[in-house]
């Protein structure tokens, strides 16, 4: 999954429930304006966590085609003793 397609994905959510994106923008904002360098620090954890979310999703789907390959192998071997 590339980078765009989760920001389309998020930015389509974000449009089709309005309310929803309204009172996370408020909760932020409230946030930010109680204890700006409180909310610093956890947005750059989130910001953290997103970024190794995503070099997880692109570690697992670099694994996939590994194991693609080796059953493809397999199945070649296979036929190749059988003929």
């Amino acid at each position: 999954m590339e980078f765009a397609q989760i920001a389309a994905y998020v930015t389509i959510f974000l449009q089709n429930h309005l309310l929803i994106s309204i009172a996370v923008l408020l909760i932020v904002v409230y946030f930010f304006y109680q204890s700006p360098k409180e909310s610093f620090k956890i947005l750059v954890i989130v910001a953290m966590l997103v970024i190794a979310g995503y070099f997880v999703m692109q570690l697992g789907s670099s694994t996939d085609t590994g194991v693609s390959e080796k059953k493809e192998m397999i199945d070649k071997t296979k036929r190749a003793l059988d003929e």
